[in-house]
């Protein structure tokens, strides 16, 4: 006589059990859960099997499924964006405060500007964002002021057109990590609107050999995007590269693979400093580890009358205007904003009283 023993409080071995029932090597009866099923006899792992799709199959309509869930791995010939300005002063204050930390650990920003017909960028604005870092990870965090910040891009009409990312030194030839490769194309997702064409930008810093700062300009190819939008790449404990999800192939040089080198993705795009007419970069940005006080407001509205500087020029700061919207009612930024845009209508001298009591400027 064969008796078999059931462990009921492990296996769930009622009638609401929906997995398929086996017997262990030790004689139990166990149920399997449904994800390992799958993985067994799926049409791909993670998926059903063919004939609960449907009864009948044609070679023509098999090989068309399994095309959907694989990936022949390419670089792109050529980036979509044509090229990115960047404001030198804004890229400095990135790029110096990373250094005062000695790039020991990864530091990111939003980057604020134009997308232009050309398919190029101009960058006017490096935003920083409440984040946490490693010297290999981050985190943004959620952002108390990112609606302000918004609004105030918008009243300055400016668009967010890319990111940008600081990193200690790395071995010859490994520029993105697996995270950030995923990070630049949820990002490029974002701005397209799906899997299209977009201009938005990644610039990354890092130091070369002589500790000189080294500033590129990159995307990631449409294939990328595709890819992370499909849910295909995964990060990887191997920086270098992702991890390709088990239910789709990828095939890497008529191979399949199961990590793709994070290099296949990246495409150059040309980069170049200009001097911005429209903002300057001064006032302490907001999220570092020193924040900024009415000192500094002071400090920089005393400049005014002095070296060219007028009250408005010294205002049209993102910084010190994302610092006095906590003073100022919703009302009131935009009318702000509005004297930066157009120059020849100047601030009104009760906004200029009130600045300079808020900056402790009084008499």
């Amino acid at each position: 006589m064969l008796y078999a023993e059931v462990d009921e409080e492990k296996v769930g071995a009622h009638e609401q059990s929906t997995g398929k029932k086996k017997i262990a090597k030790d004689g139990k009866i166990v149920i399997q859960d449904t994800e390992s099923e799958l993985q067994r006899t799926g049409f791909r792992p993670g998926m059903m099997a063919l004939r609960d799709i449907k009864m009948k199959w044609t070679l023509a309509e098999f090989v068309s499924l399994d095309e959907k869930f694989t990936y022949k791995i390419k670089a792109q010939e050529k980036s979509i964006c044509t090229k990115a300005s960047t404001d030198g002063s804004a890229i400095d204050s990135f790029q110096n405060y990373v250094r005062s930390l000695d790039f020991r650990s990864i530091r990111v920003g939003y980057l604020f500007g134009k997308f232009n017909d050309d398919k190029s960028v101009k960058v006017e604005v490096v935003y920083e964002p409440p984040q946490e870092s490693t010297d290999t990870t981050f985190h943004v965090w959620e952002d108390p002021k990112e609606d302000k910040v918004n609004l105030l891009m918008e009243h300055l009409g400016l668009k967010k057109v890319g990111w940008i990312f600081a990193h200690p030194p790395r071995e010859k030839g490994f520029f993105f990590s697996g995270p950030e490769i995923l990070f630049t194309a949820e990002q490029q997702l974002e701005a397209a609107e799906g899997v299209d064409d977009t201009s938005f930008v990644t610039v990354k810093v890092t130091l070369d050999e002589n500790s000189q700062a080294v500033v590129e300009a990159f995307q990631v190819s449409k294939l990328c995007m595709e890819m992370v939008a499909e849910g295909v790449l995964q990060p990887s404990t191997n920086l270098g590269s992702c991890l390709v999800n088990d239910t789709f192939t990828a095939i890497v040089e008529g191979r399949p693979a199961k990590e793709v080198d994070n290099n296949f993705f990246l495409t150059t795009v040309p980069i170049e400093r200009f001097d911005s007419q429209f903002l300057t970069s001064q006032f302490p940005p907001a999220n570092r580890v020193d924040s900024a006080t009415t000192d500094h407001l002071k400090r920089q509205l005393s400049k005014a009358g002095q070296q060219g500087w007028s009250f408005v020029d010294l205002l049209a700061d993102f910084h010190l205007l994302l610092f006095i919207s906590e003073f100022f009612g919703p009302e009131e930024m935009p009318i702000i904003c509005a004297s930066i845009m157009n120059r020849d209508e100047p601030l009104s001298e009760g906004y200029q009283l009130l600045l300079r009591s808020i900056a402790g400027m009084d008499g």
